[in-house]
Parts: C-alpha cells; structure tokens; sequence
C-alpha cells in the first residue's frame, strides 16, 4: 500500500466520523475554606463509561473538555484537606462547578492515581519501565542499568566507549533501535550515545520488546529503547563528577530557568568523559612469540592503546505551557570524541597507533500542542546533523599484547601492508542526516483516537583520503540514503478502560545510492573502477496490541506485528573508522512478532509486597542482518542477511519489597534461536537445515538485584542505600560451521557481581556512592570474545547548586 493511499484511508476516517448526541465542558475553581486557592488538587471525573483525570492550577482552576451530557461524579483530593465528591449533570455547553474544601479529620488522605510507568504497560505492549531516580546518584552507566532487566542483555565491546548494541529477546543490532525523548539515536552522533549520558540526565527508560508503539515512528522491528530526558520546568541546577579504576573520570552539568509569567524557558546539559581503558586481559585470544618459530605463550597483559575521551552539550530555548504551544524549543547540540583502536574484529589483531577522531552539530526545533483544534494533538521535531569523522592509520607496524613493535614495514609499494589495518588512510567522512518526525492524534471522543505518524530520514555521505594517489582520491565515494515510514493507527478504550486496544499499518520506503571505488591488487599500478548501485525499497506492516485490566493488580496483554526493517546507512556504506566493510546488497529484515504476557503487580501482605511479570514471544524472521567478523584474521566486520531464524522464549521478572526499605528484584530470560537455512543439492532439491543455534547471542540469562536503605544514619534526614547485583550469562556459540568463528566456538558462562552504597545528606542536596564492579575480577566477554573489564573501583559526587 502506497503512502498516499494510506492518506486517503486517514482522510476517509475523518470524513466519515460525525459525532452522536452534544457534547459539554465542566470547570471551576476549588478553594479552601481559609478562601485561597487549593492549587494542585487531583481531580477525577467519572460516568458513562469515561474516566478521566486532573490537576487544578495555581488560580485553583480546573476544565474537563468535550462531555457528553449525562449525569457524573467528580472528586476532589488534596493532601491537607477532606477528600469531596460531587453528583452533577451535564445539560448544557458549559456546566460551572466550584467546590471548597474542608480541613481534614483524618491523619493522612490517601489519593491514589496510575503512575506514567503504570499507563505505559497497561497499552498492550510487552514493556519495561526503568526509573533512574535511585541510580542517578550511583557511578553507573545507563547500559549497566539495561543489563538489568528482564530479556535485555547489552553487548559492548571493551571499557568506557566501546561499541554497544542491545539484544531484546533475540533481536540485536539495528533490529533494536534506540531514542533520545522519541527521535533515533543516530541523529545525535556516536559521542552523544547511551555509553555517554549521564542517568542524572534521564527521566525514566522505556523498552519496548518486539512490537513498537506506533508513536515511535521507526522500523524497530525487534524493539526500541526510548530515553526520556528530564524536562526541566523550574530553577534547577545540578552537577556530578565521579573517577574510577582503569583511568575513568566523568563529569556532568544539567539545569534549566522558567518564567512562570510568559513561559519562557533555557534547559541545558553537558558532560564529558575520559577513560584509558588500561585493564588486563588474558586467554586464548592474549599470547606472544618468544622467538621466531616458537610456540605462542599465552600471557595477562594490559590494554594499552584503548584511550577514550568524549565531551558534548545539548541546550534549548523557547516556551513551555502557554495557550499557544505546550513546548516549541529551538536546539542545538554539540559534541566531539576522539578514541584509540586497540584491537580488530576480535583481539587476534593488536594495534599500536590506529585511532579515530569524531565531532557533531546538531540544530532541532521541537513543537508540541494538544487541543491545537478542537480534538487535535500535534507534535513536530526536525533536525539537522553534520558529523565529521576521521580515521588516522599511516603507521605499518605490528605489535604484540606485550606493547612492543614486532615488525615494521616500509615498501611503499605494498599497500596491505602499509598501515596497521590495510591500506594507510587519512579518510575523512562528512555525514549529514535531515530527520523530520510528525505525530497527529484526533480524539473521536474520549475513547477512540486515530493518529498519523510519519518519519522522514535522509543521509548523505562525502569521502576524501589524501594517502590515496591523487586520481584515486578524485573518484570519491558517494553515497545517499532516505528513508521514510509512514503509520496510521487507531487506539481504543472500553469497558471503563479496563480493555485497552491498537492497531496500525506502516508503510515503509528507501532509496539508496552508492558509488564505490574497487581495486584490482594491492599495488599501487592496480587499475580502479567505480560501481555505481542503485537499490529502492517499498514495503506495507501492520500489527495491534491488547491488554485487559481484570482488576487494578492484574493485567493481560498481547501484541503481534508484521514487522520490517530497512537496512541503515551504516550498514550498507561501512565505516572504516569501526572497521566496518560495506555491504551495498544488503537486503530489507521482515519478522513475524508475538507477544503474549501478563502483570500481577503491588500484592501486598502486611509489610510485605510482591509482583510478578512474565511475558512470552516468538519472532519469525527472514534475511536478518547480523554484522559477522570477516577476512583471514577477522579483523574487519561485514554485514550479511543470514536467513530464516525461529525463536521462541520467555521471560520473568519477580519484585518484592519489605516496608519500602528492603528492596529484591529478579529477571531471567531465556530463548531458542535456530538457523533455519535450508541448501540444495545439485538437482535443487532441499536438504535438511541444520537447525544451528543463532551465533553470537546470549540465549539465558539471569540478573538478581537487592537493595536496602537506611534512614536518619549519622545525620537526621539522611537516607544510605547499599545495593548488589548479580549477573550470570550462560555460554553461548561464538561461531558455527554456517557463520563462522575459527575453531572458537563457545563463549564460556560467566558470572558478574557488583556491589556499592550511596549516602544521601539531608535535604537531598548532597549525595556520595561507591561502586564495585565484577568483584570476583572473572573474564567477561559479549561480542566475539572481546574481553571487557575486570575488577574495578569507583566513586561518584552529586550535588545540587540550586
């Protein structure tokens, strides 16, 4: 189905609705009975099938828009006072209904409202919902945060700034994409990622698992990871610096001003970031040669040319909740990285001097306004994104985990042996990505809504590399990139919101172009052709989701998804700076998603509380895109379609808490992925698959987190939290005989176990944690046997300046 006609489905929508019966307004003003202003009280209204909820203003104002007449109940909640309830009918435009409120009898008012986190599971997707409140003030990374919950396992590839992807319940790499406040990642620039953020920064995380809110707008065909940023309305001003094992330091900034009288508003962040990265690894990938002839002999050595540094800032202005704009801010951001390259595709290959340098300017402007026209919510973003990066190799010398040179060649004539990693280059990649990102709900009635969601992307590459001979260098690369998905969706509310349901169809669109310089040896007298390729794509998806509240503890949800998934700039076009070689045939992902689950959440018992969630999946993929090592010595990546993968899993998560101080959480997932690829025989007939495990991907893990805290230590006021994790990640296949692996076949199972505490001064102002990382010091390993850090120390300071 074409883009336009999927307008004209949206268009026909809105024709052929015309509303039943007259609809009204209630509003008012609710005061104490001391005559001022009960200003935050929650308000809810109910009758005829609709619930719907509020908060008064500082004049004590409130409104509840576009009510069908009827009779309804509306009660009123404030801590200080009695709660009140009120019977009223609505018979005319608009009804008034002004309350006072009385001082309250009782020790405490309880009032009891979902929390976002609640309103977000209860749409029908497979989700977790990670608040960052308690780990801002920890030395701690968001994706440590990630590894912590259930059917996520974060693959990273060293220390500080290594290469990160997410696997979610079987799905990895770009199948999984991640947001920053609901605009892709990638637009932000490779110093500006989740390895960097400070949790400081972040409001709450939203993963969702398999099938992907159509509001997100992407080709997340195996899930999406959307970080919610703090909106910052107020005077605020905070600041972390923390250091740690392995020459790690970080430091971080964020504050904002608001006008409360014209709604002007300045938020901004920064942070910076340094590690050398200089832990020991050791195993059979970590040996030297005494002498020529000689057996390797298999060492502990320290990594020695893995230097990390990244510094960025992001600021906006504009105005936030006036009558014309809930938000229009104007963005820019800036950020830049420079890192060492210590080894290859895996840690065979050791390098001495190879390294990348990196900078991004991103401008944005962001709009959002609900009630825009009667019934009409509109959100825009747009964003520009120029990245420069470079890739310095000219070095050709080897080196061994020892640090030392152990050759050095100087033929200029031989080009794969003129750097570290090939050819010598100077390669400078300018990048530059436009990104548009539409949303428009209307509300039929308060029970039905249809949206439009429609993402835009364009990409365009310009390459130089001054070592190649000047009528190389003028044959440069071209490469363009566009994408753009189109979603209609229609969401409904019944039975008192208890059943909750979406459906949506996606429209999918690419155009690639690509001009690639070839070589027919490695001389510098080989000959050079240029291939031009020209590749477009034009697909249709569609899914739902469902879930049923059978009461406010237990919730049922479901969700399945004829899912795509467009290839990535990347991708295609390579990039050497990641030793990342181009793969200009890479076909489009297709998945078939299903999700069944449920919530029995807040069972409580005495001082005790418990919840249990569980969800099970089964994705039913063709042509997935996996990035494999390639070459003799797998010191490069490729990405290939690998074709036909079944998988069928679960997972659990268990929470319990004693007396909101003694905190236990559990998750485990687990998954069978198999490779269904079938070959033939020289007659063409099928020969039966081998039904290999999927390659390289964890397949069961299990994560055990405790916390407990501590009131009024030392000091009145103050709050000490001590905390522990636990981590195991079963072995897993390195390689196969269909994708590879040199003999390597098993990661072995490994288990991870930190532990730290955090003391909180009084008023909150002032925190310090101390964090220990892998206490055991056991070998960790995620992406082909890349070791990542052994034991480590860290210590971290937040504090608040306003």
């Amino acid at each position: 189905m074409s883009q336009f006609n999927l307008y004209a489905v949206l268009l026909g929508l809105f024709l052929s609705y015309s509303a039943f019966g007259q609809n009204g307004n209630f509003y008012g003003k609710v005061k104490y009975d001391s005559n001022e202003p009960a200003v935050a009280t929650f308000i809810a209204l109910k009758g005829n099938s609709i619930t719907k909820e509020t908060n008064s203003n500082i004049n004590g104002s409130y409104t509840f828009k576009d009510i069908p007449y009827g009779e309804y109940t509306i009660s009123f909640y404030s801590l200080n006072d009695q709660p009140k309830t009120v019977t009223i009918t609505l018979d005319s435009k608009n009804k008034e209904v002004n309350v006072t409120l009385e001082v309250a009898a009782l020790d405490e008012v309880l009032v009891r409202s979902k929390t976002v986190q609640q309103k977000i599971e209860e749409k029908g997707f497979a989700v977790n919902v990670i608040e960052t409140k308690d780990a801002a003030i920890q030395s701690i990374q968001v994706n440590e945060l990630l590894d912590q919950s259930a059917g996520v396992r974060v693959r990273q590839s060293g220390g500080l700034g290594s290469h990160a992807h997410y696997n979610l319940n079987g799905m990895t790499g770009n199948s999984v994409k991640v947001f920053i406040d609901g605009v892709p990642i990638r637009n932000f620039g490779p110093s500006f990622s989740l390895n960097s953020i400070p949790p400081s920064l972040i409001k709450r995380i939203e993963v969702y698992k398999g099938v992907v809110p159509p509001h997100l707008s992407d080709d997340a065909m195996g899930g999406a990871i959307n970080v919610v940023l703090n909106g910052i309305t107020k005077n605020e001003l905070k600041a972390s610096v923390s250091a740690g094992s392995f020459g790690t330091y970080r430091a971080d900034v964020n504050g904002g001003f608001r006008n409360n009288k014209n709604g002007f508003t300045a938020r901004g962040s920064a942070f910076v970031n340094y590690a050398d990265n200089d832990y020991e690894v050791w195993g059979d990938q970590v040996a030297v040669a005494l002498s020529a002839g000689t057996p390797d002999v298999y060492i502990r050595a320290k990594r020695f040319h893995d230097r990390y540094r990244s510094q960025g800032g992001k600021a906006e202005f504009g105005y936030t909740h006036v009558p014309w704009a809930d938000k229009l801010l104007a963005g820019v951001l800036l950020s830049n990285m420079d890192q060492q390259i210590q080894t290859g595709a895996t840690m065979e290959i050791v390098y001495g001097n190879r390294f990348t340098e990196q900078n991004t300017n991103m401008y944005s402007l962001d709009y959002a306004k609900e009630d825009i026209i009667k019934n009409l919510d509109v959100s825009a973003f747009a964003s520009y994104s120029r990245l420069n990066r470079k890739t310095i190799d000219t070095i050709a010398t080897q080196y061994s985990w020892l640090g030392h040179p152990t050759s050095y060649y100087n033929d200029p004539d031989v080009w794969a042996t003129g750097a570290e990693a090939g050819n010598p280059t100077l390669q400078k990649d300018i990048d530059q990505t436009i990104n548009t990102r539409t949303n428009v709900a209307y509300h039929l009635n308060d029970n039905n809504t249809v949206q439009l969601n429609h993402l835009l992307n364009t990409f365009t590459r310009d390459s130089d590399d001054p070592m190649l001979p000047a009528a190389e260098n003028a044959l440069r690369e071209e490469r363009e990139y566009l994408k753009s998905i189109l979603t209609v969706s229609f969401e409904n509310k019944a039975f008192d919101e208890k059943l909750r349901t979406s459906v949506f169809g996606k429209s999918y669109y690419m155009n690639r172009t690509s001009k690639l310089r070839t070589r027919s040896s490695n001389s510098s007298t080989a000959t050079i052709s240029i291939e031009e390729n020209t590749i477009s794509s034009n697909e249709f998806g569609f899914g739902g989701s469902i879930s049923y509240s059978f009461s406010p503890k237990l919730t049922v949800f479901g969700s399945a998804e004829k899912a795509i998934r467009l290839p990535e700039a990347n991708e295609v076009f390579g990039n050497v700076a990641a030793n990342l070689n181009a793969s200009i045939n890479l076909k489009p992902e297709h998945s078939n998603n299903y999700n069944l689950g449920f919530t029995y959440d807040n069972l409580q018992f005495k001082k005790h509380t418990f919840g249990v969630t569980a969800n099970g999946f089964i994705r039913d993929t063709d042509d997935l895109i996996m990035q494999l090592p390639t070459g003799s010595n797998e010191e490069f990546f490729a990405n290939s379609n690998v074709g036909k993968i079944y998988t069928e899993g679960v997972d659990l998560t268990l929470n319990y808490n004693y007396n909101e101080a003694l905190f236990f959480s559990a998750n485990t997932s687990f998954f069978n992925a198999r490779d269904y690829n079938v070959t033939y025989d020289v007659n063409g007939n099928p020969i039966t698959p081998s039904y290999e495990r999927l390659a390289n991907t964890p397949y069961f893990t299990m994560n055990y987190n405790l916390k407990f805290n501590t009131k009024n230590l030392i000091q009145k006021g103050s709050t000490l939290s001590s905390y522990t994790n636990l981590l195991y990640v079963h072995e897993f296949f390195r390689g196969s005989s269909v994708l590879g692996g040199s003999g390597k076949t098993i990661i072995p199972s490994q288990v991870s176990f930190d532990a730290g505490f955090a003391y909180t001064f009084p008023k909150n102002k002032v925190s310090f944690s101390f964090d220990v990382k892998n206490i055991l010091n056991n070998q960790l390993f995620d992406n082909y046997a890349l070791q990542k850090p052994g034991r480590g120390f860290y210590g971290k300071l937040t504090f608040s300046i306003l």
